[in-house]
């Protein structure tokens, strides 16, 4: 199963929605979330400090934290990995997670 997280495209949210919707919905909040803006956790989300470092440095801070995150916040989804397709001519990021739900 891959999620690809777009943060500049709008979300709808469903509110009746089976187990493997509610878990990808909570990776995409997971991943959506940056370091120090959630209220009550500020310590939960990406930290986004790094970003004036090289390209390459910057994605892999980027996957670290992506995988820490779902492996914290989701323990319901196996991370086997996450990618990270870049648009230079923007300056955005897409971020591709890739992995399986867990029985349960």
């Amino acid at each position: 199963m891959e999620i690809y997280i777009d943060s500049s495209k709008e979300r709808n949210y469903k509110f009746r929605k089976n187990r493997t919707e509610e878990i990808i919905q909570n990776i995409e909040n997971i991943v959506s979330r940056i370091r120090g803006n959630v209220v009550l956790a500020r310590e939960k989300g990406i930290n986004f400090n790094y970003i004036d470092e090289p390209i390459e440095i910057v994605n892999a801070e980027i996957i670290a934290d992506c995988m820490e995150e779902i492996e914290r916040e989701e323990p319901r989804f196996n991370v086997e990995e996450i990618k990270i397709l870049e648009n230079q001519e923007l300056a955005k990021i897409k971020i591709v997670v890739i992995g399986d739900v867990k029985d349960g």
